[in-house]
């Protein structure tokens, strides 16, 4: 390319400006450093690079009742015990978001919920006519590059009247989607049980 570029101009080529051929060689050596620079992703441009996951799928998890109704109103269940966020990338200085939408695994007599993801913030939480869970959260802490941050979810069970059938395990579906300050989104699922 270079020597191309920097060819020595003779006097005859000078009179109407740089020949034709020296301007396509030019073009064709520059173009793809700028199809390059074009195509990077926005996501690789930011630095960022978080990956999401579950801790303790299918672990034994304590169900919290929604109404708060006091001791020895809690359910033995199965569940994730943790969000996990993995910070491989620059530092997340943004606001990281999600939802949280837990829905019944056929016809159920209650649901169940997250009470919370400490340190993150729950907001925006309601259960459907069918029992499913809707929610929302936020965490603004930030994550340091190289750092990973571990958030224990406490789930809850809708409290609902008449209660479910003692002893009855109804089944649910998970899925947290986490956003991240790319607009990125990572989607985890996994599977839970709560004992009546």
């Amino acid at each position: 390319m270079s020597e191309v570029l920097n060819a020595e101009i003779n006097a005859s080529e000078m009179k109407g400006g740089p020949s034709r051929r020296r301007v396509v060689a030019g073009v064709a050596w520059s173009l793809p450093v700028i199809i390059t620079a074009v195509a990077a992703p926005a996501a690789a441009a930011s630095g960022l690079s978080v990956t999401a996951g579950l801790v303790g799928t299918g672990s034994a998890v304590t169900y919290l009742p929604s109404g708060g109704t006091g001791a020895g109103t809690n359910r033995n269940g199965s569940g994730p015990t943790a969000l996990q966020l993995q910070n491989k990338g620059a530092a997340v200085n943004s606001p990281i978001s999600g939802t949280i939408n837990i829905a019944p695994v056929g016809t159920v007599a209650a649901g169940a919920g997250v009470q919370s993801i400490t340190p993150a913030a729950v907001a925006s939480s309601s259960y459907s006519a069918s029992h499913a869970y809707n929610g929302s959260f936020t965490y603004t802490a930030g994550i340091p590059s190289g750092q990973t941050v571990n958030f224990p979810i406490q789930f809850q069970f809708e409290s609902v009247n008449p209660s479910p059938k003692k002893g009855a395990v109804l089944s649910y579906t998970l899925t947290i989607t986490v956003t991240l300050p790319d607009a990125t989104t990572q989607a985890l699922t996994a599977g839970l049980t709560v004992t009546f």
